[in-house]
């Protein structure tokens, strides 16, 4: 009888351990998720044209003037919707990211923008960091870009980006010439080599085809409609969103490596009419601003409303 007192025993004492091993390997695994989890795309950058006509211009780096100086007190203090920095909040806190996961040491970013002047518009930018609470700026990596023919369609932050610029509906058609002509000035702020999406009676449904010339601010023609006869109800939206396909670094070791394999600021994808992959190791980084300019979507061949997310990498 004892001897199966302390069997029992022995058999509880096993299972309090095993259920106790569960219960902290279990709670383990959900307050420290894998870092292969899934992260959705944050807004860095909220969409804007230029910063300042130079980076001097936005950052005086001698602290001798300005608003905005190289110390952590005088970075900018707006938020991302105002044009300031971004917050890479060290925990997931209030869902910050999406799933849970901390933010990790890499993050991708991708830009887009606007085409006004035809197409592949440019800009120039800086992007810059700062330290937890006491952190000078330090500039990570500057660079040029270029707009590709990847439109923006639907903003990952919400927002029909095809219909941002022009959405005219009642839009008259001529098929022997695809013409389409609207009243009102409907088509102003239309440039050659903006794409639209446009729909109607005998027309193929949401096609995209590209504006090759603008008559007047309510006649344009594009290219590579297919129709089979005019119409009366066609709808267009002139799209001049664009991801940026083209990044290139003004030096790739300004950034210290962290694994070895990689620059500490790299570019995938680039030149390819698609969408662009800036990484950059971000270790040690709290806060980080892309300073923009050469983008006033006016002068030259400058792009306009330049927006950047980024996430985990």
């Amino acid at each position: 009888m004892r001897q199966f007192k302390e069997m029992v025993l022995l058999v509880i004492a096993l299972a309090a351990a095993v259920l106790a091993l569960y219960v902290i390997f279990n709670e383990k695994a959900q307050a420290e998720p894998p870092d292969s989890y899934h992260s959705g795309l944050n807004l860095v950058r909220a969409t804007a044209d230029e910063d300042g006509a130079t980076f001097a211009a936005v950052y005086d780096l001698t602290g001798a003037s300005g608003t905005l100086t190289p110390d952590f007190a005088g970075k900018d203090s707006s938020s991302v919707a105002n044009g300031g920095p971004f917050h890479i909040v060290a925990k997931n806190e209030a869902g910050a990211y999406g799933v849970p996961i901390s933010p990790g040491d890499t993050w991708a970013f991708m830009i887009s923008g606007e085409n006004f002047n035809n197409v592949d518009d440019t800009f120039s930018f800086n992007a810059v960091g700062w330290a937890r609470g006491n952190g000078m700026l330090q500039n990570i990596c500057e660079g040029d870009g270029v707009l590709g023919t990847n439109a923006v369609v639907v903003y990952p932050d919400g927002g029909d980006a095809l219909g941002a610029l022009i959405s005219e509906t009642g839009v008259a058609y001529t098929h022997a010439t695809t013409t389409f002509v609207t009243t009102g000035n409907g088509f102003a702020g239309a440039v050659v080599g903006m794409l639209a999406r446009v729909t109607g009676t005998n027309i193929t449904n949401n096609e995209i085809v590209q504006v090759t010339t603008v008559t007047d601010d309510n006649t344009i023609i594009c290219s590579g409609v297919t129709s089979t006869d005019n119409n009366t109800d066609s709808t267009v939206q002139i799209n001049p969103a664009f991801w940026a396909d083209t990044i290139t670094l003004d030096e790739t070791t300004k950034w210290p490596k962290q694994h070895g394999d990689m620059t500490g600021a790299a570019v995938y994808n680039s030149a390819d009419n698609e969408v662009a992959i800036l990484v950059i190791q971000t270790k040690g980084i709290e806060w980080i601003q892309f300073v923009i300019y050469d983008a006033d979507g006016a002068t030259g061949e400058q792009a306009g409303n330049i927006t950047v997310y980024g996430r985990r990498w």
